[in-house]
């Protein structure tokens, strides 16, 4: 979905802004944000760290800070209903001086939700559909709860026979499985029927809820590390840490090989020159459904994780591979049945990159499959900043 993003203005700075520089404690992120077309700052604007439970809003004077940023790099979001979304990158080591950001009015977006023929009954036809798609249909699915349905928009296209949600304002879900609530800046919902493919993306902001006693905070604390074990924050976590293998994550790949099975037996069965009944009946039975396998023949092979993930000269991490990535979690469990299949797809031939604290990006470029297709939902989602 192509949009033109703001921008940050480098601009001579005002003795205020000058004031505020000089009073930056260390490890804290600040600055100011502005109306690109009147140059006046805004006061109530989301600040944080995308999927993350770090967050704020802009004062009267448009000013923001952030302190104690968690270890490593994120994703700052700017985020107001009548603006675009603005998002940039930072790092915890590296933080930048105070920031100046301009944002711009969200006019056109906001005209074409508005004016656009949305389906007025697109709750009662697709609202479950989204719901499980979204929120997700596991069980913690049960226990959340969309707050403002009304803001979304359903468009659904017969000629394409696909589905675009979109969002008038930031959805508002209160998880109580997990213990949190989250603001989402949902960017885009679509689903493509005919592919069975289901996309989204957006930007989630947590808050923990206050448990009512010891209890709850132990409830909660135990379905945390649940949705944490096996999840693709998990796996990602430790490839970039380099222990995908002792967490309990085999990787594997289909790839094409010759059919070793077809040649030897091609080598034992020669029909024309053998007498008949040297060979008993069930054996010549599989020897002729083996021959009528294709050559080469598609066979799963276990990968190391050193031939999917470069580690560069900076210490940053790209994650690359060819076709579908097959994982499997629980790879120490006893019996096949404990086993978690789930699968990974690259939706463009591009490097993902992967930082310590489990997040990639881009997310939409990376498609889950099996296990993770199911799982990998709002109901189960942690912030980057949860630690087990």
């Amino acid at each position: 979905m192509a949009s033109t993003r703001p921008y940050i203005i480098l601009l001579t700075l005002s003795l205020g802004f000058l004031h505020l520089v000089a009073q930056q404690p260390a490890n804290t992120l600040s600055g100011i944000v502005t109306d690109s077309a009147t140059g006046k700052p805004l006061a109530g604007v989301s600040v944080f760290l995308n999927n993350t439970s770090r967050g704020t809003v802009t004062n009267a004077y448009g000013a923001f800070q952030l302190t104690e940023m968690p270890r490593g790099t994120y994703q700052l979001v700017f985020s107001s209903v009548e603006y675009k979304t603005f998002v940039t990158e930072v790092n915890s080591g590296r933080l930048p001086p105070p920031l100046k950001i301009s944002l711009s009015p969200r006019i056109t977006e906001l005209t074409a939700v508005t004016v656009e023929p949305f389906d007025k009954h697109g709750w009662a036809k697709y609202g479950k559909f989204f719901f499980d798609n979204f929120i997700g249909s596991t069980e913690n699915a049960g226990s959340c709860s969309l707050k403002n349905k009304g803001a979304l928009r359903f468009y659904f296209s017969k000629r394409s026979n696909r589905l675009i949600v979109k969002a008038t304002e930031p959805l508002r879900i209160e998880n109580n499985a997990l213990g949190y609530y989250l603001t989402y800046q949902m960017e885009a919902f679509g689903a493509d029927f005919s592919a069975k493919i289901v996309s989204y993306y957006g930007y989630p902001l947590f808050r923990q809820m206050v448990p009512k006693n010891e209890n709850r905070r132990k409830k909660w604390e135990f379905k945390r590390k649940e949705a944490y074990t096996g999840s693709i924050m998990h796996f990602m976590r430790s490839l970039y840490a380099g222990r995908a293998v002792t967490a309990g994550f085999l990787m594997q790949k289909e790839v094409m090989a010759p059919n070793e099975e077809k040649e030897r037996i091609k080598q034992v069965y020669r029909p024309d020159f053998q007498k008949p009944g040297l060979f008993p009946m069930d054996t010549l039975h599989y020897f002729w459904e083996v021959l009528r396998q294709p050559d080469p023949i598609k066979k799963t092979i276990t990968i190391s994780p050193d031939s999917i993930l470069t580690v560069y000269a900076d210490g940053t991490r790209g994650l690359y591979f060819n076709g579908a990535l097959i994982i499997l979690f629980g790879v120490n469990a006893r019996t096949a049945e404990d086993y978690k299949t789930s699968g990974l797809m690259l939706m463009k031939p591009q490097i993902i990159n992967v930082q310590e604290n489990g997040s990639y990006s881009s997310p939409q470029d990376l498609l889950a499959q099996g296990a993770w297709a199911l799982s990998e939902k709002i109901c189960n989602l942690l912030p980057l900043d949860y630690e087990r």
